[in-house]
């Protein structure tokens, strides 16, 4: 073990360790060659420990409880927005006001037989124009499913709109009313945001060394199937499209199991989900 070895090695090793090797090398009744090499053999025994200790921790839940979920969810949507995938312009004031344990299940052949870990369901209510529901693993505290409505502000302008008849007694009358969709997009993710460019940061974030888009989506539940748009396609496009979801395998993820990319507009809204659920059925 050569010196620069010993010095990366002590990169991986507490401070107690090292002082205790130190200590060893100058140990008076150890002279020599000998004090050196029962030094070296001590900082490999501690790597050893060291790297135990790390597999424990690893072992162990991140969350173990709501008010961890609350505090892990909080910190891993700032990280989505400093790595560029969600706006800076998304505010989630104050602490989440919902979470919800879920237990560990597998889905059916609809969901391709994922097995969802684990997770804390964390919501915020309406504050600031929007609502956010996250699912967070609670073994790696990472957001592995994400629901994140924008509610225009009173100023925006509406790009659509259209009239639709509501019911107003219990003998079938009804009466017009006027419905308008907004294109706040902004304010849940960059205007400028492509589909490869959202599905490249999702990798990144989840540790994924890449990602394959369905060609296809063949829904089974509604026996419908859309044509997939092309990866330079603005992430805003997807809105327009009626009950279209993305499908995306990430490598390394579980084998056959893809995730979802949605964006939808609804009156008054627009909508953001990604990860491992989607709206359709």
């Amino acid at each position: 073990m050569n010196s620069e070895r010993i010095i990366d090695a002590l990169e991986l090793v507490g401070d107690s360790y090292k002082q205790e090797a130190l200590e060893l090398m100058h140990y008076k009744h150890v002279k020599g060659k000998g004090g050196r090499k029962l030094a070296k053999i001590f900082i490999v025994a501690a790597i050893i420990a060291s790297l135990f200790t790390v597999t424990a921790y690893a072992g162990a839940k991140m969350i173990n409880s709501p008010e961890g979920a609350k505090k892990v969810a909080a910190q891993e949507l700032e990280k989505l927005k400093e790595i560029g995938l969600l706006s800076e312009k998304l505010r989630f004031e104050g602490e989440a006001d919902f979470v919800m344990e879920l237990e560990e299940r597998q889905g059916d052949e609809y969901w391709y037989e994922r097995i969802f870990p684990h997770r804390y369901c964390v919501r915020w209510n309406p504050d600031e124009g929007y609502l956010i529901n996250l699912e967070v693993d609670t073994a790696t505290g990472m957001i592995i499913d994400m629901a994140i409505e924008a509610y225009a502000g009173e100023d925006a302008e509406p790009t659509e709109e259209f009239i639709m008849e509501v019911p107003v007694d219990d003998k079938g009358n009804t009466q017009p009313m006027t419905m308008y969709y907004y294109d706040n997009y902004e304010d849940i993710f960059d205007a400028d945001m492509t589909i490869d460019r959202f599905c490249t940061l999702l990798a990144e974030y989840w540790g994924f060394p890449g990602y394959t888009i369905s060609e296809t989506v063949e829904d089974v539940f509604y026996n419908q199937t859309w044509e997939t748009p092309s990866g330079d396609t603005l992430l805003s496009e997807l809105g327009k499209m009626e009950n279209f979801y993305l499908t995306v395998y990430f490598e390394g993820d579980q084998k056959g199991a893809p995730m979802y990319v949605q964006v939808q507009r609804f009156p008054g809204q627009v909508s953001l989900f990604a990860g491992t659920h989607h709206l359709v059925g």
